[in-house]
């Protein structure tokens, strides 16, 4: 695969597709095992496909520490799946919801995404702690401007 920078940062024309692998798949679609970011959208935000399953598409934006301080520690085994040393940098992503409420875009807390840029290794770091929102409200609904 090509280019290992950031999703965010700008790419040349045509767009490379960054594929990573998923080897434990993601919530809702366990087989699901090659992703790529499709579509850097607006802002901050990015498509992520499956690149198997067409049904299995989700918008993502990069943890926010200065909201939400700190993304979670990862355990030796999540670690080893994602084929982290200590060199490695890992992306941190939300899974957006555009869906679930009308005045809010909201976001996981609950499962973030870890990716391991250099391995282009991902995994869905679903954690059982009750105080994290499966929710919790990102950013404003856009408006549409009538014509």
């Amino acid at each position: 695969m090509t280019a290992i920078t950031s999703p965010l940062q700008p790419t040349a024309q045509p767009s490379t597709i960054r594929e990573f692998s998923f080897p434990r798949g993601l919530a809702g679609f366990p087989d699901a095992s090659r992703f790529a970011f499709i579509y850097e959208g607006k802002g901050n935000m990015l498509c992520m496909q499956s690149l198997e399953y067409e049904e299995a598409s989700f918008i993502v934006t990069p943890w926010d520490t200065s909201r939400l301080g700190e993304p979670p520690a990862l355990s030796k085994e999540q670690r080893t799946c994602l084929k982290l040393d200590e060199d490695n940098h890992i992306l941190w992503m939300l899974v957006l919801n555009p869906f679930a409420d009308k005045t809010w875009v909201t976001a996981n807390l609950k499962a973030p995404i870890a990716i391991n840029e250099k391995q282009l290794m991902g995994l869905q770091c679903i954690r059982n702690d009750a105080d994290l929102e499966l929710r919790y409200p990102w950013m404003k609904q856009p408006t549409v401007v009538a014509k």
